[in-house]
């Protein structure tokens, strides 16, 4: 019985492994008994790749269970040195070999034939010894700040605080949902007295401009709410947004206290410290890197918003405590859970939770009717004007938008860098103009031979799709990802422009709208083609009004 199912190994063995292309280990028990006659085995062919082992050799019998042991010889030993620990496996069956033919009386020798084509030692039973990583000292975070080699200071934490700035704008995740707020409640009743009134029609009209911003957001399953700081409780402005009406990144924030505990280590404890650790873990984001601080927030966000790792993208890193911008693929509220039980999982995944924020155009944006400013309002005439605006010896041309009535928002004094990027107009710190459009991607705007063609990312701004190879190649390989803008405002007014109707008192209107933005000289890449610029980080582009006029 024991040399036929010994027998029937081999045959196994050969007929079902023999072509697989993968590397095993197979123990067989052969044997026979001394007082039975028995036929040789037949000729053993163990198949490329293979390891075998057999308890004895040809012309041997072997050594069944004694009195003292329950296991054979052979499987004693085998027992005894399988578990061994590190221990490459041509290692292990060359021990068990010596010690069952000691023992045996030299009677006994397990026989191998060994076709195994690994390289380097394979182990039966790895044990991987985890090395506790020597801490690391102050100075690696906190050591004085080298200029020389890591830059200007003070120009580092400037530009931390433009981040800030903009992303302190995005309204908490407790004040968008607590409807009960005394000035959630007034903003109601406000947009619903601007909103009852049928407009006039006359774009010049601050009504005509709320129902077409509305029926513009509306288009895209986004309700706004409308309210004046000047007269009642301060919302967040989402004014400063509108620019990114078109995008898919809209990010959540993430506010910590500090970075203490995040991979397991203690953060720097000095402000330079701070903006130096923030430094490595946005190179390590762009360069693709693993590191484990934001392997560690990557697993909590997960864990968070009850989603797959991989959907969480890290757009940014910025001090003021230690803060995280970050998008979730395919993030909509109520899909995954509800806003506030958004906010308990975070403050249970992150000891030094201090708020969480979301991008306003996830939830439900507000505009500070205070903010448009009645002193920028102004019809553009016909034919269009050119100036040179920008920093000198790199000045960019601005083309006025002839024949729109642009309603402007009131952004002076509203960033902590000053006024100059826009006002006075034509200062040598002006900020380059441009003009975003507002409308929306279709199939119909991308080349229909090709099957690059990725619905989810219709709704990002149309002016990405001018390749004909399709919007997603055209977003990362051509100019790369950002918030697409023409310096030419009839560019985008030929197919990119969003159409928004109203019914006003003159009849059914339709309207042209498109944006008025400034754009950073330092953070603007003109492209090849003159009518294209992108602007890779929000921070680096301002709308300063809504242009309007009838289609």
């Amino acid at each position: 019985m024991k040399f036929q199912l010994a027998q029937k190994i081999d045959d196994i063995v050969y007929q079902h492994l023999s072509n697989l292309q993968i590397e095993r280990i197979f123990l067989s028990y052969c044997t026979t008994i001394a007082s039975t006659k028995v036929t040789a085995l037949s000729e053993i062919r163990p198949p490329v790749g293979a390891f075998v082992q057999y308890a004895c050799a040809a012309n041997q019998t072997i050594r069944d269970a004694v009195e003292t042991d329950r296991n054979s010889l052979f499987t004693k030993h085998l027992l005894k040195n399988i578990a061994r620990e590190n221990v490459d496996f041509t290692e292990v069956f060359r021990d068990i070999t010596n010690d069952v033919y000691k023992e045996g009386s030299r009677k006994q020798m397990p026989f191998s034939i060994n076709k195994f084509q690994g390289n380097g030692p394979v182990y039966l039973n790895q044990v991987i010894t985890l090395v506790k990583p020597e801490p690391q000292p102050k100075q690696s975070f906190d050591d004085e700040w080298d200029e020389n080699s890591e830059g200007n200071l003070e120009l580092t934490k400037k530009a931390h605080a433009q981040i800030k700035a903009y992303y302190d704008n995005f309204p908490s995740i407790e004040d968008v949902m607590n409807d009960k707020k005394p000035e959630m409640k007034e903003a109601k009743a406000f947009t619903d007295s601007i909103l009852q009134s049928v407009p006039s029609g006359n774009v010049t009209e601050r009504a005509t401009v709320c129902h077409v911003l509305k029926n513009m957001l509306q288009a895209q399953n986004i309700e706004c709410l409308f309210y004046d700081s000047t007269h009642g409780k301060d919302l967040h402005d989402s004014s400063g947004i509108l620019a990114e009406i078109s995008s898919q990144e809209r990010p959540f924030i993430l506010k910590l206290n500090s970075s203490d505990g995040l991979g397991g280590g203690r953060g720097p404890t000095t402000q330079h410290g701070a903006i130096r650790f923030a430094r490595i873990l946005t190179e390590s984001i762009q360069n693709n890197k693993v590191h484990p601080v934001i392997q560690d927030v990557l697993g909590r966000l997960s864990e968070a918003h009850r989603t797959d790792k991989e959907n969480i993208n890290v757009a940014a890193v910025y001090v003021g405590s230690f803060n995280f911008a970050y998008t979730v693929k395919n993030w909509t509220p109520g899909t995954v859970e509800s806003l506030p039980e958004l906010e308990k999982n975070l403050k249970d995944k992150f000891e030094q939770f201090s708020d969480a924020k979301i991008h306003p155009l996830l939830c439900r944006p507000a505009f500070d009717i205070s903010d448009f400013d009645k002193q920028r309002n102004k019809t553009f005439p016909n034919p269009s004007e050119t100036y040179e605006v920008g920093p000198p010896g790199r000045t960019q041309k601005y083309t006025s938008p002839a024949g729109w009535t642009r309603y402007g928002l009131k952004v002076i004094g509203k960033y902590s860098d000053g006024d100059n990027w826009l006002d006075p107009f034509r200062d040598p710190g002006n900020w380059y103009r441009a003009f975003h459009g507002t409308g929306r991607a279709s199939a119909d705007d991308f080349n229909k031979s090709k099957q690059s063609f990725d619905q989810q990312y219709a709704p990002v701004d149309a002016l990405a799709s001018i390749y004909k190879t399709g919007f997603r190649l055209a977003r990362v390989a051509a100019f790369g990802s950002g918030v697409y803008c023409s310096p030419d405002p009839t560019f985008p007014e030929k197919k990119y422009v969003g159409v928004v109707q109203c019914d006003t008192q003159q009849g059914r209107k339709n309207f042209k709208c498109m944006l008025q933005v400034a754009v950073s000289p330092d953070g603007v890449v003109c492209t090849s083609d003159k009518n294209i610029w992108v602007v890779s980080n929000p921070e680096d582009i301002r709308p300063y009004g809504i242009l309007i006029k009838e289609a």
